[in-house]
């Protein structure tokens, strides 16, 4: 399967991707977003399973979580 990598800043990851740092605010604190999967402790899960695998049993991760992947779901404008 090709995934679009990180290095391709127009795609997004699937909006049912979550980590606990996606519901904080930090204030004040330059970091890069949680989209981008830089976290060496974050713990990422999809919310179509509530598991760390998708419905296609492959790992929820911002890596792997974007466009091409068969349960992708883009953001609703």
């Amino acid at each position: 399967m090709n995934l679009p990598t990180l290095q391709d800043e127009k795609k997004q990851v699937c909006r049912m991707l979550r980590t606990k740092n996606s519901f904080a605010s930090y204030a004040n604190v330059d970091e890069t977003p949680w989209q981008e999967g830089d976290s060496t402790t974050a713990v990422y899960w999809c919310l179509g399973t509530m598991e760390t695998a998708g419905p296609d049993d492959d790992y929820a991760h911002p890596s792997t979580c974007r466009a091409g992947r068969s349960c992708f779901r883009a953001d609703e404008e």
